[in-house]
């Protein structure tokens, strides 16, 4: 736990706007009245502030330490733009989800899986903790108004197609780890691996957690996009130099693993369609906000970013 000393008081609308107008943030885009609504009925002061980090400081001189030609409508704007933008990634993580359930099920079929072995099998290469850990899953699944008929049914002998409708998308993530060692599928490793990177984008968007504003910490990631999706990405025509300086970035590199993992696994239809329209929504908004948001120099991250996404986004046939 925090000393007292370390702990940061909390902060009245007032408070908060007096210490924004002290970080050099002003209210010309959006007036003070209508920035303490904002604040007091739409978004707390910590989620939008942290978009602060997009922009840079004065350095030396009386300004020292505040924030260059920042004001609140842009935070307000950029605060829109990533609620937009993770509903719209969440929506093609579970679509994801579900047409991997269905790749996933058709394949074991050609295979010649009877559907039910296999699923044992899965649970006897776990160790007893993980197995453990798997029941549990299953059993609270069994809990719920929406599957205990679907448990009750199959929990003394399960097959397939119950399993994955019972599990949660990290059992999905690894049964996916098993049957490619099953049926020495290299490709299924490296869906394996880009699966892992998609759940992590779900659990931003589902939990809401701020994604734009990690695209400001470029040349950071902890390695490398798979081998796949770095194909598809300098397939689009984006310049090297660009692709670099974006998919040098976590982030960007989980978020465009989403885009290429729907773009390959889910086919034409409501559902596509409709993560179309939301992205498209998503840059609709973003050009409104064109004389908001700088185009160039330092403070150019977040238009910056949106752009590379949509040329991806369109490369990949996701937006017309």
């Amino acid at each position: 736990m925090a000393e007292a000393h370390d702990r940061k008081p909390i902060l009245t609308i007032e408070q908060q706007i007096d210490h924004l107008k002290q970080k050099g943030v002003a209210f010309e885009l959006c007036s003070e009245h209508e920035a303490a609504a904002y604040l007091r009925d739409k978004c707390n002061f910590f989620k939008l502030a942290s978009y602060r980090k997009l922009f840079s400081k004065h350095e030396g001189g009386p300004q020292d330490g505040q924030y260059v030609n920042l004001d609140f409508g842009q935070l307000r704007l950029l605060t829109s733009l990533d609620q937009r933008l993770r509903h719209a990634l969440l929506g093609m993580t579970l679509d994801i989800e579900h047409f991997q359930k269905v790749a996933l099920l058709r394949e074991a079929e050609q295979r010649g899986e009877d559907g039910y072995t296999i699923v044992a099998d899965y649970m006897a290469s776990l160790s007893a903790t993980n197995r453990e850990y798997r029941l549990r899953e299953l059993k609270m699944s069994g809990r719920s108004p929406y599957s205990s008929g679907l448990y009750a049914k199959y929990s003394d002998d399960m097959p397939t197609w119950a399993f994955l409708e019972l599990t949660s998308f990290g059992t999905l993530i690894d049964f996916v780890r098993f049957c490619a060692g099953r049926w020495g599928d290299r490709r299924l490793v490296a869906v394996h691996y880009d699966l892992k990177r998609v759940k992590s984008v779900r659990n931003c968007a589902a939990h809401g957690s701020c994604l734009i504003n990690c695209f400001a910490e470029r040349g950071t990631a902890r390695g490398s996009a798979s081998n796949g999706v770095s194909r598809m990405v300098a397939a689009t025509g984006i310049p090297k130099a660009t692709r670099k300086k974006w998919m040098g970035n976590t982030a960007m590199q989980e978020v465009a693993t989403v885009l290429v993992a729907h773009s390959d696994l889910v086919p034409c239809g409501a559902s596509r369609s409709r993560a179309a329209s939301e992205l498209i929504e998503v840059f609709a908004r973003a050009d409104i906000g064109t004389e908001v948001l700088p185009d160039k120099g330092p403070d150019a991250t977040a238009r910056s970013v949106l752009e590379f996404l949509r040329r991806l986004k369109e490369s990949l046939e996701l937006v017309e």
